[in-house]
């Protein structure tokens, strides 16, 4: 099946969205599609973010339960049950988890139960495990790279047992309260984290079910999955940031210019602006300095926010 690229932006102008609208759409279209969280782990994500607020604003308001009620259209009851769940995990200096890494850690160790349960001997065909003629394992093996862990190639059942078998032991060190079950959509989330990675490449064959090859012995995402994660912290650096701003901080100042640059000069005037930068920050930075200050820019296609 051909993938369509859609362009969620153009998409959400289409649908009339307002700005907070948009900025919410933003971040849960990245949360999903590109740093690969499952919908369900969003949808309780946004809903513990929301109870945290309630939370927040309990304590604001000298933990007044009606009035806290009021600010946020919750009735005292339900306030009351949000307020000591909160209360429960700070008692017990837990962790408040939202999402967390995108990447299950488990699958740091996938290549070695591979290699473990699935080892290809010397003198062994690396599609033992398939109902292949001669001449078609040579065909597909040829194709296939040598500089690769030493493991058979698996069906996606296997695939799918390996998987699970690495969900259950790394769930078994945790409290029961805290294990989640094993189920189809994690096991298909996982199995597109390792795909995307190259950790496992699959290999179509003209019957019968697809072949799967490890190809590394380590698992780690792509290079731009790196820059998605540098965006991620760029954003919630920029975004503090914008709230000092709001809150007339005397260390913050915001900036922004919008002009045209002729196609022949971009590229001067991306290197002369990254020196003078450069040149900038050279000449007022002290290492007596106590305080430290972050300039963080980005320049790229002008869009107006406000017509979306």
């Amino acid at each position: 099946m051909v993938g369509i690229k859609i362009n969620h932006q153009q998409l959400a102008k289409a649908m009339k969205v307002s700005d907070i609208d948009f900025l919410l759409i933003v971040l849960v279209v990245n949360l999903i599609k590109n740093l690969g969280h499952r919908y369900g782990r969003v949808i309780d994500a946004v809903s513990m973010a929301a109870k945290f607020t309630v939370y927040l604003t309990y304590l604001e308001e000298g933990k007044n339960l009606r009035r806290t009620g009021f600010l946020h259209h919750v009735e005292p009851r339900r306030v009351k049950e949000i307020v000591s769940e909160f209360e429960a995990l700070v008692e017990n200096g837990e962790t408040l988890h939202l999402l967390g890494s995108v990447e299950p850690s488990y699958l740091i160790g996938f290549s070695y139960i591979w290699a473990e349960k699935f080892p290809m001997h010397p003198g062994e065909s690396r599609l033992k495990l398939f109902n292949l003629t001669m001449s078609e394992r040579l065909i597909i093996e040829a194709s296939i790279t040598t500089n690769i862990p030493k493991c058979l190639a698996i069906k996606e059942e296997d695939l799918h047992f390996l998987i699970k078998e690495l969900h259950e032991k790394s769930q078994a060190s945790l409290p029961l309260e805290k294990r989640i079950a094993f189920s189809d959509a994690l096991g298909e989330h996982a199995k597109f984290r390792l795909l995307e990675s190259g950790t496992v490449q699959e290999v179509k064959l003209a019957q019968g079910p697809s072949a799967y090859i490890l190809a590394k012995t380590d698992y780690s995402p792509r290079d731009r999955q790196a820059r998605i994660h540098m965006m991620i912290q760029d954003l919630t650096r920029y975004f503090e940031g914008m709230y000092a701003w709001v809150d007339e901080e005397p260390e913050v100042m915001r900036g922004i210019e919008t002009l045209g640059i002729l196609p022949e000069n971009k590229d001067a005037a991306f290197q002369e602006l990254d020196q003078l930068v450069r040149d900038w920050a050279d000449k007022y930075h002290s290492e007596s300095a106590t305080n430290q200050v972050a300039l963080q820019f980005l320049l790229s296609r002008h869009m107006d926010i406000l017509q979306i």
